[in-house]
C-alpha cells in the first residue's frame, strides 16, 4: 500500500483539523487574568486610580477624575460642532426654500406679464395648433430627459444629486461605558483603601477583586456586598462614619475581572460559515 493515504489531510472525510485550519465554525476563546480590568482601575486610560481622585458615575464606572472631565469636555466640543453644522445645514435649506418660493412668484408674474402683452392673434384655430404643438414638444423634451437621466446617469447633466441629510444632533453628554446621560454634577468621589494593587473593603479590610462591592455615597466609602446585607442595611447607616443613608445612595460598582469563564463573560466568540 502506497504511503499517500497516510498524509494527514489525505483523508476522504473532513477532519476537525482541516475543519479548523480552513476557518470554518464557531470560534471561542477565552480572556486571560491579564486581560481583564481590575477593580480600582480607570475604564478609560486602564490605570489604577490610586492618587488619581477616583469618580463613579452612576451606572457603577470607575474613572480618574482627569480622564472622565477630559471625555466630557471632549463630548461637549462634539456636540457644539454638531449643533452648529445641523443649524448651518437647516439655515441652507430655508434658504433654499425661500428661493424656490421667490422663483415660482417670479414665473408666475412673467407668465401674466407676456399673457398680457401677447396680441390676440388673427386665427384662432392656428394660435390653438401652436399651442398644442408647443405642449407635444415640452412633454417629448420632458420624457426624453428623464429618460436619458434613468439611463445615461454616467453624463454630468444626467448625473443624480443626493444631498446628504443632517439629523438633529443629540446634546446630551454620556457616560463613556454606559451610554446612559451623565453630567459633571452626577459623578460620586471615591474613598479607596489600597494594599498595594488591590482594594480593600472599608469594612472588614477583605479585598475586593472580583467581589460585587458599593458605594456608600454620602462617605465615599466602598463595602462588599456580603457586608451591606449583614451591616448596612438593616441600620441604613455608614458603618465607618455613622451617616444617614438612603436607599439612592447605595450605587452598585462594576465588578473586577478575573480569569474564570463562568465569570463577567469572558469567553468571546467569532460565529464564522459552517460546513456540513
Amino acid at each position: 500500500m502506497s504511503r499517500h493515504s497516510k498524509n494527514a489531510t489525505a483523508t476522504t472525510h473532513f477532519t476537525y483539523h482541516e475543519r479548523a485550519a480552513a476557518g470554518h465554525g464557531t470560534l471561542k476563546r477565552r480572556f486571560g487574568r491579564d486581560a481583564q480590568l481590575a477593580f480600582g482601575a480607570c475604564y478609560l486610560c486602564l490605570a489604577p486610580t490610586r492618587g488619581r481622585s477616583p469618580l463613579a458615575s452612576p451606572a457603577g464606572f470607575v474613572y480618574c477624575k482627569e480622564c472622565v472631565y477630559a471625555n466630557l469636555l471632549a463630548q461637549k466640543r462634539a456636540i457644539q460642532e454638531r449643533v452648529a453644522a445641523y443649524e448651518r445645514h437647516a439655515e441652507a435649506q430655508s434658504r433654499k426654500a425661500q428661493d424656490a418660493a421667490l422663483r415660482r412668484e417670479r414665473e408666475t408674474l412673467q407668465k401674466a406679464l407676456d399673457a398680457a402683452a401677447q396680441r390676440p392673434p388673427a386665427d384662432e384655430q392656428d394660435a390653438a395648433v401652436r399651442r398644442l404643438q408647443q405642449k407635444v414638444d415640452t412633454a417629448t423634451d420632458d420624457d426624453r430627459r428623464a429618460a436619458m437621466q434613468r439611463t445615461s446617469f454616467w453624463i454630468p447633466d444626467c448625473t443624480p444629486s443626493h444631498e446628504a441629510a443632517v439629523d438633529k444632533p443629540d446634546t446630551k453628554t454620556r457616560d463613556p461605558m454606559s451610554l446612559d446621560e451623565m453630567k459633571l454634577k452626577h459623578l460620586m468621589p471615591l474613598k479607596l483603601d489600597w494594599d498595594g494593587d488591590e482594594v480593600l473593603c472599608a469594612v472588614t479590610k477583605k479585598e475586593v477583586a472580583h467581589r460585587r462591592a458599593v458605594l456608600l455615597r454620602p462617605s465615599g466609602h466602598v463595602v462588599l456586598e456580603s457586608c451591606l446585607q449583614d451591616m448596612v442595611l438593616p441600620t441604613m447607616t455608614c458603618p465607618v462614619t455613622g451617616l444617614k443613608l438612603r436607599k439612592k445612595d447605595i450605587v452598585h460598582l462594576q465588578a473586577g475581572g478575573t480569569g474564570f469563564s463562568a465569570h463577567s463573560t469572558v469567553e468571546a466568540k467569532k460565529y464564522r460559515p459552517t460546513m456540513t
